[in-house]
């Protein structure tokens, strides 16, 4: 079992310690500093961002671009993905625990199903995510001290690369400041229905070392205690029931699914010159998330009936992922007269590893013709071990035209070499006592029935450029392109309890050289604040090979072995701008999305033991309408209002065969609904400010969200059924009010205590798991400005 360490608060304490000394910090915060956090706050569609590579207002990029700065962040209390992809009509993904890492869907692109899974294997994403500079394969690191989160909706493959199938979100850091010291103090507290009192405090700390060098740095700390019950032994078995393998004799552990976090991040940042910057960062992360969300069903019952009641999951053994996530980057930033440059190099190491419950496993144990592993014979049960490591080096070196003058260009380098590991051992107690297993002949530990390693090393080299022409003062036309080479080496390790049937290893390599992008955009501005565009762009994901097998004479096709990179095309048409003397902003689009060699799961079956993977299957398309409006009824009062639809099917029938002779086929079937999306989402908010005589702000907002039904995973064919989960209605609210150098704030999420059905996970024996929405969540959160 993998060590349980509560992750200390002194943590913060330390790197306090060490970051600043005594009489270093000015007692004062400027009134700049104040009016930003404020105007930012107020008027948060006005923000600028830099996703084109040049700052410019959301309202002026002619793509669907959304941003959320630091302050609004705060006052709803977004301070990760999860909750960050919640308020979102456009991207979906299972709210499923804190120590999972879920397959996120954008614009109707996923084949994976959107369920809870130990295995990170099937998760799978359309989603690019960067922190800062750094293109990274999952974003876990916390939303604190990010200046504002930048969402880029459909393919970016030109200017981001690989991943950005269906979109890009960035978090843009606070970095340091030369003209003002800072100390701010956030803390909060929140408590879940049913659950303990959750703690986030944080402290933010910018210093100038001397004129021309300067210091940032942040540290937070999440204590988050659970709301989910777990019971060591299921109900039916109250003649003969398990206990804690810990030895606690515990039967019954109250708010088991809590997680500390610890998050810190130190930048240092030296002007050179008036026109170079060089900035070093360094940020890390430890998550230590414990538990499982969700209701575990009784099996011998028909329907959704819980066996201990809600919120109580079934688990003999304790379930939980450590991780561990750092980030080193050295950013140069140089301005010459007609241009400027950035470079940036990273390097990051994110590590996820821990322990989890196995109920499914009495399937592939229980059934294979040891009788004295059944449940009805043994007192043991199965669970598992995974070890998930991520770690790359990327570079990258920009240069962005002045813009002055009619034409503007932005044109790099890339070069990225990630390795990932995702392994897992499954323990079955008695395994080699009871089966007889000689470890000298199979291999692995004791009693480890399966154990998988599949590895990758990618290494990619990219050229990529976007170029722009004024043809008049209201009409753009922009091209873009990249051309990159890539290759993937693999080595999977697979060993069975199974005699060598399934045991596999081997290098595969996987290489490409070539391969080309484009972008194409016009804009045209029809009357002042309205503009008009239509853009055509590519995006694409990375490839990958298998660990498939060989079966006697049945070799496994060489196309199947290695599965291609897939990727999109999108069209898209639309609108945004400001009408009625700035009083209402609309922005609209429709798209249409053609995804060639769809990357979605495939299995080798050997005498009914499973070897997961991936392949190409048939083409797929997504088609859809997003809206999006804000309303300014007067100077204190607005509404907002969001909507998308969207719609994702196979595009053709194909067949695809495991082995090169032409057998053990599988087909998928035109018009066959892709899952992961709901039809329909609404948004609909009601915002309030108001100066008070007496120098301070009130602020409130309430809002509402619907979801309608979405189908749980693919279906193979339009006529498969395939489970839906049903449509619900969440609300939240918040209320804030400001001084000149604080913040105190109320927020509260689903008003209304909806638990609606999300997501679920296969436990077999012991009883699937329901996973539903959170209960309602009351928080207070409060910001000080020294």
């Amino acid at each position: 079992m993998l060590p349980f360490n509560k992750k200390p608060i002194s943590f913060l304490i330390s790197a306090f310690a060490l970051s600043v000394a005594p009489g270093a910090i000015s007692q004062e915060v400027t009134e700049s500093e104040r009016e930003k956090s404020k105007k930012e706050s107020e008027l948060i569609e006005s923000i600028v961002v830099t996703a084109t590579r040049r700052e410019a207002s959301v309202e002026d990029i002619p793509i669907n671009i959304s941003a959320i700065g630091e302050a609004e962040l705060r006052k709803r209390a977004i301070t990760d993905l999860k909750s960050l992809i919640e308020d979102s009509v456009t991207i979906s993904a299972p709210a499923n625990s804190a120590r999972f890492a879920d397959s996120v869907t954008v614009r109707g692109l996923n084949v994976s199903a959107v369920t809870q899974t130990n295995l990170e294997f099937f998760v799978r994403s359309t989603l690019a995510y960067y922190l800062d500079e750094t293109p990274l394969p999952n974003i876990g690191y916390r939303i604190k001290d990010i200046s504002r989160v930048e969402t880029l909706l459909g393919p970016q493959g030109t200017l981001y690369g690989s991943g950005s199938l269906g979109g890009t979100v960035r978090y843009i850091t606070n970095q340091p400041q030369f003209d003002e010291s800072i100390v701010r103090f956030n803390t909060g507290m929140y408590q879940t229905d049913g659950g303990g009192l959750s703690t986030d405090t944080d402290v933010v700390i910018n210093q100038p070392l001397s004129e021309n060098l300067a210091v940032r740095a942040s540290f937070a700390y999440l204590d988050e205690a659970g709301f989910t019950d777990r019971a060591v032994s299921p109900s039916f078995r109250e003649d003969n029931p398990w206990v804690s393998p810990d030895g606690s004799g515990d039967t019954l552990l109250k708010n088991d699914d809590f997680q500390y976090v610890s998050t810190g991040k130190i930048a240092l940042a030296w002007q050179m010159n008036p026109d170079a910057k060089l900035t070093f960062t360094h940020a890390q992360q430890s998550q230590l998330a414990n538990g499982s969300r969700g209701t575990t069903l009784d099996p011998n019952e028909e329907g959704d009936v819980f066996q201990y009641g809600q919120d109580v999951i079934v688990s003999r053994y304790r379930e939980f992922a450590d991780r561990s996530f750092k980030l080193d980057s050295l950013d140069l930033e140089w301005d010459f007269q007609d241009f400027s440059m950035k470079s940036s190099t990273s390097y990051f190491e994110d590590t996820r590893e821990g322990q989890a419950n196995y109920g499914i496993g009495f399937v592939y144990y229980g059934d294979w013709g040891w009788s004295a592993l059944t449940p009805e014979q043994t007192d043991e049960s199965p669970y598992m071990e995974f070890d998930n490591t991520y770690s790359g080096v990327s570079h990258e070196t920009r240069f962005v035209s002045a813009g002055d003058g009619p034409l503007s260009w932005v044109g790099g380098i890339y070069y990225t070499q990630q390795e990932r590991s995702l392994a897992f051992q499954e323990f079955f107690p008695t395994l080699d006592e009871v089966g007889g297993l000689i470890r000298d002949e199979i291999g692995g530990s004791t009693d480890v029935g399966y154990a998988e390693d599949i590895n990758t090393d990618y290494q990619e080299l990219a050229l990529f450029g976007e170029l722009t022409y004024s043809v008049t003062d209201r009409w753009d036309v922009t091209l873009g392109a990249r051309v990159f080479s890539y290759s993937d080496e693999a080595d999977p390790q697979i060993t069975d309890y199974a005699f060598g049937l399934v045991d596999t290893r081997g290098a595969i390599e996987n290489s490409a050289s070539g391969e080309k992008f484009f972008k194409f955009n016009t804009a045209y501005e029809v009357v002042d604040n309205v503009l008009l565009y239509a853009t055509a762009s590519q995006g694409f994901r990375r490839g990958g090979v298998n660990g498939f097998k060989d079966q006697g004479d049945q070799v496994v096709a060489e196309d199947t072995q290695n599965y291609e990179p897939d990727s999109v095309d999108n069209f898209e048409l639309g609108l945004k701008g400001s009408f009625f003397d700035d009083a209402l902003y609309i922005e609209t689009n429709v798209y249409q999305i053609a995804w060639e060699n769809t990357q979605t799961y495939y299995s080798q079956s050997i005498n009914s033991f499973p070897l997961n993977g991936t392949t190409n299957g048939p083409d797929a398309e997504s088609r859809g309408w997003e809206f999006s409006s804000r309303l300014r009824l007067n100077d204190n009062v607005s509404l907002t209002y969001s909507t998308a639809t969207t719609e994702a099917k196979w595009a053709e029938t194909e067949e695809v065969c495991l082995y090169a002779g032409g057998s053990e086929c599988r087909t998928w079937s035109k018009g066959g609904l892709l899952g992961g999306a709901p039809e329909w989402r609404h948004n609909l908010g009601a915002n309030f400010y108001h100066d008070l005589s007496s120098g301070l702000t009130l602020s409130a907002s309430v809002r509402g969200s619907y979801t309608s039904e979405i189908q749980s995973d693919r279906s193979d064919s339009p006529d498969e059924d395939v489970y839906r989960y049903d449509s619900y209605t969440l609300y939240s609210a918040n209320v804030g009010l400001s001084g000149d150098q604080w913040r105190a704030g109320l927020w509260a999420r689903n008003l209304t205590n909806e638990r609606a059905e999300v997501s679920y996970q296969s436990e077999n024996y012991v009883g699937d798991r329901l996973i539903q929405t959170m209960p309602r969540t009351l928080g207070l959160n409060v910001s000080y400005d020294f």
